[in-house]
């Protein structure tokens, strides 16, 4: 087996590797979905050769495995969508002051456009606080 070939044999495993853990995170709750997320992200990281990323997740992991619980997995999830929700609040504000004020076609379009990825986002976290 030349180098090259050697080389690619270990990419594709990796690959598929990060792509089977990711998918299996889906299927896991709570605290065993997070550390396996976080893991995902350490082995990135590892990838990529970034070590204040390296660090960073490490030290979530390690701070996950200690404080983890059901609880406070379900007050992360419930604190992240009130914070979603209170963006959409924000955009639909700025979006009616713009239509309010009779600003440019442009500038409402795109005071639109941000209110719906800021609506994405809510819907994104929704759906993250069922599954979890």
């Amino acid at each position: 087996m030349t180098i090259k070939t050697k080389i690619l044999s270990i990419a594709f495993f990796a690959i598929s590797f990060i792509g089977f853990s990711q998918s299996n995170c889906k299927d896991l709750k709570g605290c065993e979905r997070k550390l396996c997320e976080l893991n995902i992200k350490l082995t990135s990281a590892k990838k990529a050769g970034n070590q204040n990323q390296i660090k960073g997740v490490e030290n979530a992991i390690a701070q996950t495995k200690k404080n983890c619980t059901t609880k406070t997995v379900a007050t992360d999830l419930d604190k992240k969508v009130k914070e979603k929700q209170q963006k959409v609040t924000e955009r639909t504000n700025d979006l009616n002051k713009a239509i309010k004020d009779n600003e440019s076609k442009e500038k409402i379009d795109k005071k639109r456009k941000k209110l719906d990825e800021a609506k994405a986002d809510l819907n994104k976290a929704l759906a993250e606080q069922k599954t979890k």
